[in-house]
């Protein structure tokens, strides 16, 4: 979505799609109640990036930082938005036994070609 802000459109993360699935879902629910519906317009609450074990990069509106403190920054941020105490705690087990095992696995469930005789 081109605008006078981002004039080559918002950038191409999840943060962008989120809110404008926020703004489309209270622009029905107004259109539903008969009511004008409202522009969207992006806020960005900053990027986060990991470039490695235990460096990352965080740009919020006026701070930037890197290493270790943005890597956990990242992984906290990541995890609470994982829905369910279960599902945080499989992962955050999971990413603990990575980080100490050095598991570099995919962790890629694949199925197996199947093929019938001919």
């Amino acid at each position: 979505m081109i605008t006078p802000e981002y004039p080559k459109g918002h950038p191409q993360v999840v943060q962008p799609a989120i809110q404008q699935a926020h703004n489309l879902i209270a622009n029905l629910d107004r259109r539903e109640r008969g009511l004008e519906m409202q522009p969207f317009a992006y806020h960005n609450k900053g990027s986060m990036a990991t470039i490695g074990r235990n460096h990352a990069v965080v740009e919020l509106k006026k701070l930037r930082f890197g290493g270790f403190l943005a890597w956990a920054a990242w992984l906290f941020i990541h995890l609470m938005s994982i829905v369910g105490v279960k599902n945080r705690l499989f992962i955050f087990v999971d990413w603990m036994w990575s980080y100490f095992t050095y598991d570099p696995s995919l962790r890629v469930i694949i199925k197996p070609l199947r093929r019938d005789k001919p």
